[in-house]
């Protein structure tokens, strides 16, 4: 029976990834525009890489990274009035929290992440939340959630819920089973095209 979720954030209860790619490209135009078209290859090619190491790639210096990386952190907080969670999916998880424990990983940074759990009044659903700002590694993440619960069988007893490719490989990578959220075709055999949706599939794996 699985008793641990790890949930992404954006794109999977959250309509953000566009606005996200707006702001970090209007960042580049108004302050590097001869990097623009670096910095638009490195991240559209660096699926599963924290904003930190995407900026050291296209960023010789490492000062200048860390300082574009903070500077980009602070804009995109300003998402927060922009974004809205995918329908219904604050009630989903505020529902499963009672019978799973929740667990979120996510590029986006700690204030974005926690403040607009908070200001949809969900935070609390959550036992732990990373974010790629603090620990840069993914995979990172999964190890002190379970170090956290303290279960030898974590990655037996957890499911995935992610939607790119890289995120799968992360949880292949634990032996955790995974469900894409994602709503145009894919070969997965797991696929929902929203967190809403996710309950025939548990009951499947208890």
């Amino acid at each position: 029976m699985k008793k641990y979720l790890i949930f992404d954030f954006d794109w999977t209860l959250i309509c953000s990834t566009n606005k996200i790619i707006d702001v970090i490209w209007n960042y580049f135009f108004k302050n590097y525009p001869d990097l623009e078209d670096t910095a638009r290859y490195y991240l559209q090619n660096s699926q599963g890489m924290s904003l930190l190491e995407q900026m050291k790639t296209v960023f010789d210096n490492k000062i200048t990274a860390e300082k574009v990386t903070k500077e980009l952190y602070i804009l995109l907080n300003t998402l927060r009035n922009k974004v809205s969670f995918i329908p219904w999916v604050q009630k989903k998880i505020r529902k499963l929290s009672k019978k799973y424990r929740l667990f979120l990983t996510t590029w986006s940074s700690t204030r974005f992440a926690k403040e607009t759990l908070k200001d949809w009044s969900i935070e609390d659903c959550f036992e732990l939340i990373y974010w790629s700002d603090e620990v840069l590694k993914w995979k990172d993440h999964i190890d002190i959630f379970k170090e956290y619960t303290q279960d030898e069988n974590f990655y037996k007893n957890s499911l995935y819920i992610w939607d790119w490719d890289m995120d799968k490989l992360f949880a292949q990578e634990s032996w955790i089973d995974f469900i894409r959220v994602w709503t145009r075709w894919t070969s997965d055999e797991v696929k929902i095209s929203s967190v809403t949706y996710i309950d025939n599939i548990l009951e499947k794996y208890n």
